[in-house]
């Protein structure tokens, strides 16, 4: 994609948004409402779920009256959602962003995402944030991940069962009737919240999808190995079932809540 330096090997990736170009643009504007909703509810012919009404709830109900910390945390799951549709092919995203509780970020799980080629479910963690002051973009990279992996590790072993329900509502909410995998999809988590429900459940019966998104200038890249040594640890610890490591990095918030509150006509 345009404007986006993008590295794969073996279990993890980076991914570097150089530039806000206009195929991030356009990747943005085609995939919104199938992120925001989910491609079941996208899919209808509404005009509820439809851009223009999408983008100004976006604005206007869930995003700029948040905190700074709620706002950065709500643009990482967003640039997550975008680069695994347009970078991971292999990876079907089957959860929607939007929170259908209340008007804020999604508790439980971020994302789940469904792997076609192994029927396999993906528990997705997204942590975001700014360099702190005095560290640098592989430091708080490497901090981001730590975080991501022990609030998966924690919430995949507790006895709590709404996790589970919301990540199975959310799939149904996302997944098209007619797509060949939506009934493995929710009998896999209807399988683990079986576990949480009878204190079984464990971190290492789960694949997880760990993702930093760090928003600062890109002029300090992240080091690889960064991401090589968390992946290569995580693996041989056994934390948890399967792993995917992905480090997102972008420059700043600003051209991208610009392009946001300019889409929804403010």
């Amino acid at each position: 994609m345009d404007g986006v330096n993008f590295k794969q090997t073996g279990q993890y990736a980076l991914c570097c948004v150089e530039n806000f170009s206009n195929e991030l643009k356009l990747a943005l504007r085609d995939n919104l409402t199938r992120i925001c909703h989910g491609a079941d509810q996208a899919s209808k012919n509404r005009a509820i779920y439809k851009y223009p009404a999408t983008i100004k709830h976006f604005w206007e109900e869930r995003y700029s009256k948040k905190t700074w910390e709620t706002r950065i945390g709500m643009l990482g799951e967003l640039l997550s959602h975008v680069i695994i549709l347009k970078l991971f092919p292999n990876f079907d995203v089957v959860s929607p962003f939007f929170n259908m509780e209340e008007k804020s970020i999604r508790k439980g799980f971020d994302l789940l995402l469904y792997e076609t080629s192994n029927n396999t479910v993906w528990i997705t963690e997204v942590k975001s944030g700014g360099k702190g002051k005095g560290k640098t973009s592989s430091s708080t990279t490497s901090a981001l991940l730590r975080l991501a992996r022990d609030d998966l590790k924690r919430r995949l072993a507790e006895p709590e069962l709404n996790h589970w329900l919301n990540a199975i509502n959310a799939a149904r909410n996302a997944i098209q009737n007619n797509a060949n995998y939506r009934d493995s999809v929710i009998e896999i988590l209807e399988l683990e919240g079986d576990l949480a429900e009878g204190n079984g459940a464990t971190a290492s019966d789960n694949n997880v999808f760990l993702i930093s998104a760090l928003f600062s200038e890109v002029s300090q890249s992240i080091a690889e190995q960064t991401v090589s040594e968390f992946t290569s640890t995580l693996v041989s610890d056994s934390v948890f079932k399967t792993v995917w490591v992905l480090s997102l990095h972008k420059a700043t918030m600003e051209k991208l809540e610009a392009f946001l509150k300019t889409e929804a006509g403010h």
